[in-house]
């Protein structure tokens, strides 16, 4: 049985509601596109640290630094 009508149960969302909810959703998606992005460049920069320190070793082991 569904349930009776009333005043709360018929609430409409105004062009405002609508706005300020997608404003939201939409502030929302950017932080986290971009925090996530800054996550992918600073591991790329993190890699590419290891990875020079790691040649570095690598040479000097094999032909050493004269």
């Amino acid at each position: 049985m569904p349930p009776t009508p009333t005043p709360n149960n018929n609430r409409l969302l105004t062009d405002e509601d609508v706005q300020a909810i997608t404003d939201a959703l939409e502030q929302r998606v950017v932080e986290r596109f971009y925090g996530d992005l800054g996550k992918g460049v600073w591991t790329l920069v993190w890699r590419a640290i290891v990875l020079g320190i790691l040649a570095v070793a690598v040479y000097g082991s094999t032909k050493g630094f004269k």
